[in-house]
């Protein structure tokens, strides 16, 4: 038996040899062209409909993205995938070995339309080893839609222009006319098949922030049953069967009647039916909602056809605030109010006081993250009566409300907080625009001096029992005679002590005035506490990463850096740029490594804020917690 096994592994082992020998010998297939073929999936769609379209390209070993740009004219055209289509074969017959090898790649668009009638699809391309290559036309009726007043659909938007973080609103409305039989009566309630939307802002594009596609949609859940259907969405039906079962999702859109002229001139009493969804935009760019589609199978009028609505697509545009920016603009985009407290309203010239600001946010405003602390010493009332101790404080933000706290200390009697103002930028009118706070009174009196004797403690009595004059002796109240010294007067003694208490009540004297002096000086105090600072702003960075607000983790960054620089250098740190940021550093005399890893850290937060690709935020923040202690060293070595 072994010998059997032994004879049938040799014979295998034969077999391998020969047939890799055969590979070596068997010529390669003789290298096709390159071809790019296109196909469509519909030859006939409805105005407002999408249709994907294929583009294959085979014989080529590594792939490109076709050229599309031909189809823009006409088309908007999406990506929506790609595949691989590589395929190896190898047959054996008679011993003589062959093998195939054929490379392919798929491309999946979606293209809409933008118009109607009979349209070319052009001829997409590809360039391959300086060879360019292109697919044939292809034909497509695009139906327009017809002129009827049974069914209106329209998309409308709340903004067609607006900023970073705004709030805007997208709808989708469907007039419908009453039915003949019964105009008072809702018209979906006389159709036996549903009406069917579909809309292409169901998920979000990237750069817009909005709730949850449940969420948003759970109120709009038809509890009779009828109503529209969505984008073919489903939902669990748990029957009284052993199996559970899916049925189409229907909503509610029914908000009321419009009246509006039909095609004979005559006004018509509309059904009206409203898809809303707020959305904020995160970054720059145009966003565009649109088409969408409401597909009847009957008419609404009760004749039997097949309808399909379209509504035409609409823009939004998110932008940048213009520049030049006043020195005043404190970053905040739409309507906002402001109010100024202090405590404690009673104080002594030189005593501390905390100055709160507190900006609220409106309805459809920018969000509270792009607001910074406003510079103070910028109102020439408050740097003549305060002395600003915190400049540039980090914002609290708590609900729809932002707070700052500064600390002041007032110069002179009968000070008080004057108005202060802030800019921000009004949307509606792209112009910038002024907060002013109400004044508040104070009541600022002179400061006491102190006196030699109040610097000084108490001194503590000399352990023992007192001696005391009597005149009957000196000896008449002393039973202890260990009390009693050598009486004798020794001068030097007094000549060493009394320069001896003199020099500590000057080295003392010195102290507290350098202590009180330091106290008083807002640019030691902040420099002192710089590096505390700024540790905070990064452990508020780590929090907003860990919570995936990588916005205001960038801000937090950003803040820890230019906040580190503006309280060593006593400069201002509130909307510092980075060219700021860049000549600040070079007079402080920082190192040219460190100073361009702060400047790309400034550069790539710029970047995040406003949309474009940079660093990811878990990546800045490490880098910004290995450049700190390092700017922090040499800003203090500049000093």
């Amino acid at each position: 038996m072994r010998a059997e096994n032994t004879h049938l592994l040799c014979r295998i082992a034969a077999a391998l040899l020969l047939v890799s020998a055969a590979l070596c010998r068997a010529p390669l297939c003789r290298a096709e062209e390159p071809q790019l073929q296109a196909q469509a999936g519909s030859a006939e769609i409805y105005l407002g409909e999408s249709l994907d379209y294929h583009v294959g390209l085979r014989n080529v070993k590594t792939p490109k993205l076709p050229d599309m740009s031909a189809l823009a004219a006409d088309f908007d055209v999406v990506a929506t995938g790609d595949q691989s289509q590589n395929q190896f074969s190898m047959n054996i017959v008679n011993g003589q070995v062959s093998r195939r090898e054929s490379y392919g790649h798929l491309y999946v668009f979606k293209l809409t339309p933008k118009r109607a009638g009979d349209l070319i699809i052009p001829a997409p391309s590809v360039t391959i080893d300086g060879q360019t290559i292109t697919a044939r036309p292809l034909q497509l009726r695009v139906i327009g839609p017809e002129a009827q007043d049974e069914v209106i659909a329209e998309i409308t938007t709340s903004r067609a222009k607006l900023y970073p973080t705004q709030d805007f609103e997208v709808s989708l409305r469907i007039l419908i006319k009453p039915h003949p039989s019964d105009p008072k009566r809702d018209p979906l309630f006389m159709v036996r098949t549903l009406p069917d939307i579909q809309i292409n802002w169901l998920e979000p594009r990237d750069g817009l922030s909005t709730s949850e596609a449940t969420k948003w949609l759970t109120p709009f859940v038809a509890s009779n049953g009828r109503g529209f259907t969505l984008n073919n969405l489903t939902v669990r039906d748990q029957t009284q069967n052993l199996f559970d079962r899916s049925r189409a999702a229907v909503f509610s859109l029914y908000t009321g009647r419009e009246q509006r002229a039909g095609i004979s001139g005559m006004k018509i009493d509309y059904f009206v039916y409203e898809l809303k969804r707020t959305f904020s935009a995160d970054k720059i760019g145009p966003y565009r909602f649109g088409p969408a589609m409401v597909k009847f199978n009957e008419g609404i009028s009760g004749r039997m056809r097949r309808m399909v609505v379209a509504a035409m697509p609409k823009s939004v545009d998110v932008t940048t605030v213009p520049s030049p920016r006043p020195a005043t603009f404190s970053g905040g985009i739409g309507n906002y109010g402001a109010t100024v407290s202090a405590t404690p309203a009673a104080l002594r010239v030189g005593d501390p006081l905390t100055l709160t600001l507190e900006i609220r946010r409106e309805a459809g405003s920018g969000s509270l993250d792009l607001i910074s602390a406003p510079d103070l010493t910028a109102n020439a009332k408050m740097a003549e009566d305060f002395e600003v101790i915190d400049k540039a404080p980090t914002g609290e933000i708590k609900d729809q409300v932002k707070r700052f706290s500064y600390g002041l200390r007032p110069k002179r009697t009968g000070a008080s907080i004057p108005p202060l103002t802030l800019t921000v930028f009004n949307p509606d009118t792209e112009k910038f625009s002024d907060i002013q706070t109400q004044p508040v009174a104070l009541k600022v009196t002179a400061g006491n001096e102190v006196k030699s004797g109040e610097l000084v403690g108490a001194i503590t009595r000399a352990q023992g029992q007192e001696i005391r004059s009597r005149q009957q002796g000196i000896f008449q109240n002393i039973t202890d005679l260990g009390e009693l010294g050598n009486q004798c007067v020794r001068p030097v003694n007094y000549l060493v002590g009394s320069i001896g208490a003199w020099f500590f009540f000057g080295a003392l004297a010195l102290f507290v005035s350098t202590h009180r002096k330091r106290a008083s000086d807002p640019v030691w105090q902040r420099r002192n506490t710089a590096r505390a600072r700024a540790d905070g702003s990064m452990q508020q960075a780590r929090a907003a990463l860990s919570g995936s607000d990588t916005g205001a983790a960038a801000r937090h960054i950003r803040t820890a850096l230019t906040g580190l620089i503006g309280d060593v250098l006593n400069i201002s740190s509130a909307g510092m740029t980075r060219l700021e940021a860049e000549k600040a550093l070079l007079s402080a005399g920082v190192s040219e490594g460190t100073r361009t890893a702060v400047l790309d850290l400034l550069e790539s937060i710029e970047s995040l804020e406003y949309g474009y690709a940079g660093s990811e935020p878990a990546r800045l923040l490490e880098r910004a917690e290995q450049t700190l202690p390092q700017l922090h060293r040499e800003l203090e070595a500049g000093k």
